[in-house]
C-alpha cells in the first residue's frame, strides 16, 4: 500500500513567498524526523523548538507535484514540512 501527504495548512506561506497548502505529495518515508538542535530549515536557520516532528520530503517530489516551486527550491535537496500541517492518506489504485 502506498501513501501520500496532503498539506492542509501552511501558516508560513507569506514570509516564505509561496504556499504548500493543498498539494498532495507521494510519501516516500513512513517515519517523520524528530526535531533536533542541528536540524536546519530551507533557509539554513535552525527549526528546533517550533514543531516536534517533520516530514522530510525530497524537493524533486515537490517540484513534480507543483512545478512552479522549482524557482523557489533551487539548490535544496529536502524540504521539512511539520507533521501538524499534514494529513496522511492511502493511495487507492
Amino acid at each position: 500500500m502506498r501513501f501520500r501527504l496532503y498539506v492542509i495548512k501552511d501558516p508560513e506561506e507569506k514570509p516564505r513567498g509561496y504556499s504548500l497548502k493543498g498539494i498532495k505529495i507521494p510519501l516516500t518515508t513512513f517515519c517523520p524526523v524528530k526535531a533536533s538542535p542541528n536540524l536546519l530549515g530551507y533557509d539554513d536557520k535552525p527549526v528546533y523548538g517550533r514543531y516536534e516532528e517533520y516530514w522530510k520530503i525530497p524537493v524533486c517530489l515537490l517540484i513534480l507535484v507543483k512545478p512552479e516551486l522549482k524557482r523557489h527550491l533551487k539548490g535544496i535537496d529536502y524540504f521539512l514540512i511539520p507533521t501538524e500541517w499534514c494529513d496522511v492518506h492511502p493511495i487507492f489504485t
